[in-house]
Formats: structure tokens, C-alpha cells, sequence
């Protein structure tokens, strides 16, 4: 009697865990397809690569520098 009582609490305890699962993919699928559709709204002329500007040195910088003049 007592283990047909566990072994049915166990298997409501299975179930319940596999409907969270199909109810957790369900919307994992439903959030990607937003953020897919928000990625798709972007303009590829709003998204640049931040572009870091060369800075040459003189001699005499590169020398202050390295002594930590500057």
C-alpha cells in the first residue's frame, strides 16, 4: 500500500516536472523568435565597429613615455 502510494507520487512528481520542461522549451522557442525578429529590425548602417584611432608619437613622446614623463 505505502509503496503504490510513493510510486504514484513519484510519477505526479515526473509528470509535473515534464510539463515545466515543454512549458520551459515552449517559451525558450518563443523568445528566440522575438529576439531573432528584433535582431532582423536592425539596419546594418546602425551597427559599426567602433573604429580606434591610430596615435603616432614622435621620438620625443615615445621617449617621455617610457621614462613616465608623460
Amino acid at each position: 500500500m505505502k509503496q503504490q502510494q510513493s510510486l504514484r507520487r513519484l510519477q505526479n512528481e515526473l509528470n509535473t516536472l515534464k510539463s515545466e520542461n515543454e512549458l520551459g522549451d515552449k517559451k525558450n522557442e518563443e523568445l528566440k523568435k522575438i529576439l531573432s525578429e528584433q535582431i532582423k529590425k536592425f539596419k546594418p548602417e546602425d551597427i559599426k565597429n567602433t573604429i580606434t584611432p591610430e596615435i603616432k608619437y614622435t621620438l620625443w613622446e615615445r621617449i617621455k613615455k617610457a621614462l613616465g614623463i608623460i
